[in-house]
């Protein structure tokens, strides 16, 4: 999955069936970009906060894979296993790539 950030538009979700892979794209300073329910500016620079109840939410309605919703809580499983949920389990976090 990739959310797609810009400074003109609120984050967009795309490659929603590829769950072997969680990052967001932004092609500026994190500072300049919209954020919103879905994705929010992250613990520090190279990461934003994305949440997994829209992040699953979004994804089961692009998704045309019945099997979605199980396999995107297997990847938040793995990120849990990881460290990379915050305290309360709501948001996972994504490391920021240039784009």
């Amino acid at each position: 999955m990739i959310v797609r950030l810009s400074s003109a538009a609120p984050p967009e979700l795309t490659d929603v069936g590829r769950l072997d892979r969680l990052s967001a794209v932004c092609p500026d300073s994190l500072d300049t970009m919209l954020f919103d329910d879905l994705c929010m500016p992250g613990p520090d620079a190279d990461h934003v906060w994305l949440s997994v109840r829209e992040l699953r939410q979004r994804g089961a309605v692009q998704s045309d894979d019945r099997s979605f919703v199980a396999a995107f809580d297997g990847m938040i499983a793995f990120a849990g296993s990881k460290g990379w949920l915050n305290d309360d389990g709501s948001c996972v976090r994504a490391h920021v790539e240039a784009g």
